[in-house]
């Protein structure tokens, strides 16, 4: 168990946007609750704003604050990393050797970025027209990319589920092909969305408006795509593509820019714990609540962008 005044009315296993909005969610309407936060960073990423990044609108150091800076007042911000849970005894144990005791438990610390699952996608990412919105260091760089790009094949991909954000990879090629047309260098652009997936988006009641983008920056959709390989030295991305039959075949594809998604996966703590699922309708309303921000989101900001 754990120590006498170790112990929380709720703990909130992740300091990130998740973690920290859900406490201020929950201060605001129950401000007495004795909350704590186990987060190790001490600088704290709005990865949100990483799309702003590629797309121009923000730069790299407005999407970093300090953990304490956004740690709501009063609550108790643990600097430890999560070894155990052990949800039958209420306790969360530390890679310190302390443990955590609570009466709820929130668990938001995100997902693990696996770009080793990519044949050589970690040894060129960065450069060789290589990128990625889901990285801080690479987010400016895609919009480097942009900038001097004058004409030719982008390619955006979407890995297969789990990974953060389900817009994010359409939200990196939108902004891209609204800067480009701006340019005047879209009609002289081959851009193709290559996703792992079988349809635009998860939610048939948005793929209509998304459409609409779809079809003003004319760029081909290519489903059941998945990236395997990237070589950057002959900016040549590899995919494993599924047809309609199920087969399976390797196809190359030629690229002046690539925009990824890297495939993503659970933090090795999250993946081995004793966690309860969350399904059905609440889950449902959940993710449905989610999409239709992202939506609108992505609609405000390409027609608010200068």
């Amino acid at each position: 168990m754990s120590e006498q005044g170790n112990s929380y009315d709720i703990v909130v296993v992740g300091g990130g946007s998740a973690g920290i909005a859900t406490i201020s969610s929950l201060l605001k309407r129950r401000y007495w609750l004795n909350i704590a936060v186990i987060e190790p960073k001490e600088e704290h990423h709005y990865q949100p704003g990483w799309t702003m990044v590629g797309g121009g609108i923000f730069v790299t150091d407005e999407t970093v604050r300090s953990q304490k800076s956004v740690t709501p007042k009063g609550v108790t911000w643990i600097k430890d990393e999560v070894s155990s849970f052990d949800p039958d005894n209420n306790n969360v144990t530390l890679k310190s050797g302390a443990t955590v005791g609570y009466d709820h438990l929130v668990v938001s610390p995100g997902l693990k970025l696996n770009l080793d699952a990519v044949e050589g996608l970690a040894e060129t990412m960065g450069k060789n027209g290589v990128t990625s919105n889901y990285i801080l260091d690479s987010a400016a760089y895609t919009w480097d990319l942009v900038q001097s790009f004058k004409g030719g094949k982008a390619i955006f991909t979407q890995p297969p589920l789990p990974f953060k954000c389900a817009g994010a990879p359409q939200k990196a090629m939108y902004l891209s092909c609204d800067e480009w047309l701006k340019m005047g260098v879209l009609e002289d652009s081959d851009v193709e969305f290559c996703s792992a997936g079988p349809a635009l988006f998860g939610v048939a009641d948005y793929i209509p408006p998304l459409m609409k983008y779809v079809d003003k920056y004319n760029i081909q959709l290519n489903f059941g795509c998945n990236l395997v390989a990237v070589d950057g030295d002959r900016k040549v991305a590899t995919f494993a593509v599924t047809d309609a039959d199920g087969k399976s075949s390797r196809v190359e594809k030629e690229f002046d820019m690539l925009h990824v998604c890297p495939p993503q996966c659970a933090l090795d703590f999250v993946a081995k714990a004793r966690l309860p699922r969350i399904t059905g309708f609440y889950q449902l309303i959940f993710i449905r609540f989610n999409i239709q921000n992202l939506v609108m989101f992505l609609v405000l900001v390409i027609q608010l962008r200068p």
